[in-house]
């Protein structure tokens, strides 16, 4: 699986040793519950906002300890003023999801030696599927 957010790739895949990992994906509407005074049940009421959230882990390797502890600095501020889509390419078949006004929440990272491991949380509206 790759994942980019607009040209951006946050996991690049098997052939990058960049799979993501530990993905989790919250979709939830926008509901409205209401109830009165003495009544007998409250009433809900859908108002058709969709929200999704995509959270997911990503291993990246560099080439020395000081490269990927320079890569933990930088790559949050890096994402910096990004609401775009989210686009996630499933591996072999190339079927693509795209994730509809998407923005990054928030991005933990840590160095681990010559690795950098990255947390990302990112916010959009719906999926839809692309046939490529």
């Amino acid at each position: 699986m790759k994942i980019f957010i607009g040209d951006i790739v946050l996991a690049g895949g098997v052939e990058a040793h960049e799979s993501p990992y530990d993905v989790n994906i919250r979709s939830e509407r926008e509901v409205q519950v209401t109830g009165t005074l003495r009544g007998s049940t409250a009433r809900s009421y859908d108002r058709g906002n969709q929200r999704t959230t995509v959270n997911f882990k990503v291993t990246r390797r560099h080439g020395s300890v000081e490269d990927a502890q320079k890569f933990v600095l930088i790559h949050g501020a890096s994402l910096g003023n990004l609401s775009t889509s989210l686009t996630i390419v499933e591996e072999p078949s190339a079927v693509q999801f795209i994730l509809s006004d998407a923005a990054i929440v928030s991005v933990q990272s840590s160095a681990n030696g010559s690795a950098s491991v990255h947390e990302y949380r990112i916010v959009g509206g719906n999926f839809s599927q692309i046939q490529t």
